[in-house]
């Protein structure tokens, strides 16, 4: 007998400007940039295939934009969810890295090398991210239990969330990376066990490069 599990899809949002820029983004309101509109339509496409229940997003218009891409190729009604909110980073927001290590220095530095153990503007700390976003995923396993289950989010609170519910060490974090539009895919089995199916799953946007390069009209 196969055993029932639950789903899980995150999804990042698709590119902005400020991505392009290599700028904190965290909870300033960015829209999508025309190629990360492109992008969500991509991934887009990927659930005609894959079968889905249900829709979550972060209030912010980065993943809102990209949800209603899904959206239409599923007839699905995104559900905003501020759980799933990108990480506040307050004053940093609008900066870069080099920026950042000019103005801020080693406090900044410190976070860089380990978010987990030193404090940011804004949300203040990591601990305080791992907390709602867990809080969040646990909700829609409760709501959800044995379906398939579409968070659309931001790179930093969905690699947070990735560390805590699989049980990660804390250095993972930087250890990973969620291309805009990835979809990283765990599943929840019955008994409680989570299992990683796939991590920065960006085939959409591969298959599309390579398509384009020839004659194809792939995205169309």
């Amino acid at each position: 007998m196969t055993e029932k599990k639950t789903r899980f899809y995150l999804i990042r949002h698709g590119e902005t400007q400020w991505n392009r820029e290599g700028r904190y983004q965290g909870a300033t309101d960015i829209a999508l940039s025309p190629e990360g509109r492109a992008q969500a339509k991509l991934v887009a496409k990927r659930f005609r295939y894959l079968p889905l229940d249900a829709i979550y997003v972060s209030p912010l218009q980065r993943a809102r934009q990209t949800a209603d891409a899904i959206a239409e190729e599923t007839g699905l009604t995104p559900i905003v969810d501020e759980h799933f909110k990108e990480i506040n980073f307050g004053e940093w927001e609008g900066h870069s890295i080099p920026q950042l290590t000019e103005k801020y220095g080693q406090a900044y530095l410190d976070f860089y090398e380990n978010p987990f153990e030193h404090p940011f503007p804004g949300e203040g700390s990591f601990a305080k991210v791992t907390e709602r976003s867990v809080a969040g995923f646990e909700e829609l396993l409760r709501k959800h239990p044995g379906e398939r289950i579409a968070i659309v989010s931001h790179g930093g609170l969905l690699r947070v969330l990735l560390v805590a519910v699989m049980g990660m060490d804390l250095n993972f974090y930087r250890k990973t990376w969620m291309t805009n539009t990835s979809i990283t895919t765990v599943d929840v089995m019955e008994d409680g066990r989570r299992i990683l199916m796939s991590l920065n799953d960006k085939a959409h946007l591969e298959m599309a490069e390579l398509w384009n390069k020839g004659e194809g009209t792939w995205q169309k």
